[in-house]
């Protein structure tokens, strides 16, 4: 307790959130004057993260409806006021403001910034206002997916408070792929939209939208565009347009359908969405057409703005698309600049490989390209650059090894790259796995080892060094490679074998 007299719970309803809970309950803590943890099933170590941080812990059920789960944990919270928090999410801002703020309050319900990043803190970012702050007594949730919070007896106004901020994780590109959340949403959409047709509901607005969202997010556009489609944009509250906007336009330029895409648009802007998110919006659709220029002189009117939604706009998350349309125009050197300046800021989205190729056009660029990098986009980059050639990345590994950052990351993904390195290159990099402890994934080892996936040179090269550094496991597979080298040949490898395992390459040779 912090002696002052508003009494806030922490709540929480969990499943399997080992990786983030311990993070977000050590954020809450200054916040709140208890927490309690709903959880529905888990299976890993989130109970035992959950006690040890404190937490009141209700171990309940799951029932596949996310209201009624997070109804069932406020009848465990104790508080005047909740603070309703995800365990991918970190709460960030002023303890003390913040409760000045419940303190005097005559509303019933806050809003608050929720932030999410493609990549975990770095990348491009979404931000929403959503109401995550309410007095217990006054308000529930409501909704078996995209839940909200309601009034008890009467609607409840959802009041900014900008003492705190959440900080969202388990929407970035890794976490999406590695929980299938989209495959989970659309069937809980489905199911609360099919129950609601069953039982006669007149309007399914909300319904209909959350199936259009959830199957877009599981990248079903063509099923996201037909529900969308169902919807009668002369009847649909204004609110609810936009919020179903983004998402029509994002499934339209997926399957190429830009009539749809312009249409709502247009009805975004009539529904009061901010200028400069249409205007964005204009100019995404212009890149689909091709029309490079055109959207380029879109982008470059964009201001920083405040949404429909309340949430901020901030114009520079469209710079990674302002650059593309910049390099698409052949201006290759303006649009790397660019790049190198967007990067610092930690908020670019481009792909890894396009910032590679954009910096490859221009002078010393690769180095700037490690240079400008931030250190939490090394990850994200140097994962997406594992799966190209060697020979297309090994400039920008080496210049990131040299700068002495994510070297750990930096050798994963060159031991994805093994099959083709040069043999000289495998060298080099075998040299730091074994300096970092990790000689088991040394690539001279993978490609000696390899049958059939490289050519004999280079395996009968790999295998030598290992032999001659006293690696003697290795020699049964040099000793069978040597032993079907052709006679014309011969003399070849014997002259590589003395570049680089000379005393090898003596006891070969009679005396």
């Amino acid at each position: 307790m912090t002696g002052e007299s508003t009494f806030i719970s922490g709540c929480y309803i969990v499943k399997d959130e080992e990786e983030f809970l311990g993070a977000s309950l050590a954020a809450i803590t200054p916040f709140v004057d208890e927490v309690v943890v709903y959880d529905t099933g888990s299976t890993d170590r989130t109970v035992e993260i959950a006690r040890q941080h404190g937490a009141v812990v209700v171990e309940g059920y799951w029932d596949d409806d996310f209201g009624a789960a997070r109804n069932r944990a406020l009848d465990h919270c104790r508080g005047e006021w909740v603070l309703s928090v995800d365990a991918d999410e970190v709460v960030h801002g002023d303890p003390r403001a913040l409760r000045r703020s419940l303190r005097t309050a005559a509303n019933q319900s806050f809003a608050v910034e929720v932030v999410s990043s493609a990549y975990d803190d770095g990348g491009s970012e979404h931000r929403a206002m959503v109401a995550r702050v309410f007095r217990r007594s006054h308000c529930r949730w409501d909704g078996i997916l995209h839940e909200m919070v309601v009034g008890r007896w009467q609607d409840v106004r959802h009041t900014r408070n900008d003492t705190i901020r959440l900080r969202h994780y388990g929407y970035s590109v890794v976490h999406m792929q590695e929980r299938n959340k989209g495959e989970r949403n659309l069937r809980l959409a489905e199911a609360a939209l099919a129950k609601a047709r069953a039982n006669g509901a007149r309007d399914t607005t909300d319904l209909l939208i959350n199936v259009g969202r959830s199957a877009a997010l599981a990248a079903e556009h063509a099923k996201a565009l037909a529900t969308f489609a169902e919807l009668d944009l002369d009847t649909i509250p204004s609110g609810s347009g936009v919020i179903a906007g983004p998402t029509v336009l994002l499934s339209a330029l997926a399957v190429g359908d830009l009539a749809t895409a312009r249409r709502w648009v247009d009805r975004m802007q009539a529904w009061g969405e901010s200028v400069n998110v249409c205007t964005a919006m204009r100019a995404q659709v212009a890149m689909a057409q091709g029309d490079w220029a055109g959207a380029e002189a879109l982008f470059r009117t964009l201001e920083d703005d405040v949404q429909r939604s309340a949430a901020q706009f901030h114009a520079d998350s469209c710079t990674d698309q302002l650059i593309t349309c910049i390099a698409r125009q052949g201006r290759a050197a303006e649009a790397a600049d660019l790049l190198f300046t967007h990067l610092r800021s930690g908020r670019s989205c481009i792909s890894a490989v396009s910032a590679l190729l954009l910096a490859q056009e221009a002078e010393d660029g690769v180095r700037r390209l490690a240079e400008a990098l931030p250190a939490q986009l090394d990850k994200p980059f140097l994962a997406q650059l594992q799966t190209c050639l060697a020979e297309v990345t090994d400039e920008f590994f080496q210049h990131v090894w040299r700068l002495g950052r994510s070297r750990t990351a930096v050798l994963a993904a060159v031991a994805k790259q093994w099959p083709s390195l040069s043999f000289e290159k495998a060298l080099e990099w075998s040299l730091r796995f074994r300096e970092s402890g990790l000689a088991d994934l040394c690539p001279l080892r993978r490609i000696a080892t390899a049958t059939g996936q490289r050519d004999t040179l280079t395996r009968i090269l790999c295998a030598a060094v290992l032999v001659e550094i006293g690696e003697p496991d290795v020699l049964p597979v040099l000793e069978s490679m040597l032993a079907v080298v052709p006679d014309e040949e011969a003399d070849e490898v014997v002259a590589a074998l003395g570049r680089w395992a000379p005393r090898l390459a003596a006891s070969l040779v009679p005396a």
